[in-house]
């Protein structure tokens, strides 16, 4: 690689972090609150104290995996206006930062009901980083395992030896660094999702802002 494609990876480098975090939702987990029996009073023997009745702790919900699969599992396809609507999410997160992403294609999500999936990024994006144009491209895909849990999804495993990714500066090839392989996961890294029966929706949370995934069952 070129000491001139190396300096541009350097500057690039720094926005892997945000936007693996824009890929990555932390779903904070609320812990129960331990409840604490009331103190009951003494009784006196010249008047009947009423016990301080002991709050009765509310029932948490529990998840119902086998209702989110019967909705989750099958073929999910992300087409090319979804695609732009959720980059354009990354770019609004990363506005001021001097980097744009335009990608041009569609992406397909298999998830299975023995909990696999298979993730196809079919894209070819346009990293625009202060003036200087990085090209990335996808071809195959990338397998793992998923698990659910109320209304998060999260990859648990995953193997990339399936997904090419060939990037280029100026027609001549570049390795892309992390960078690359931040923006070719699938979506279920760590997410929230909403599922009806032909749309999925996958929710992944940056500071106060979102990146948004839609796609439709095939």
């Amino acid at each position: 690689m070129t000491a001139y494609a190396e300096g541009v990876i350097r500057r690039f480098s720094p926005l892997a972090v945000v936007t693996a975090a824009v890929l990555a939702l932390g779903l904070s987990a609320c812990a129960p609150v331990e409840e604490k029996p009331a103190t009951q009073p003494t009784p006196t023997g010249s008047a009947s104290a009423t016990p301080t009745p002991t709050p009765t702790p509310t029932a948490t919900p529990s998840p119902s995996p086998t209702a989110d699969l019967a909705c989750l599992v099958g073929a999910w396809h992300m087409g090319q206006d979804q695609v732009t609507a959720f980059y354009n999410d990354v770019n609004s997160l990363m506005a001021g930062s001097g980097a744009t992403f335009a990608p041009v294609g569609t992406a397909d999500l298999i998830l299975r009901k023995d909990g696999t999936y298979t993730w196809t990024p079919a894209e070819q994006v346009t990293a625009n980083v202060s003036g200087t144009t990085i090209l990335i491209n996808f071809k195959g895909s990338i397998t793992g395992t998923y698990t659910v849990t109320g209304n998060g999804i999260g990859s648990q495993t995953q193997d990339t030896s399936g997904l090419e990714i060939v990037a280029t500066i100026d027609g001549k090839g570049t390795d892309a660094g992390a960078i690359s392989q931040q923006i070719s996961v699938a979506p279920i890294s760590d997410a929230k999702y909403g599922c009806k029966p032909d749309t999925l929706t996958l929710i992944n949370k940056l500071s106060d802002s979102t990146a948004t995934s839609v796609l439709h069952r095939e």
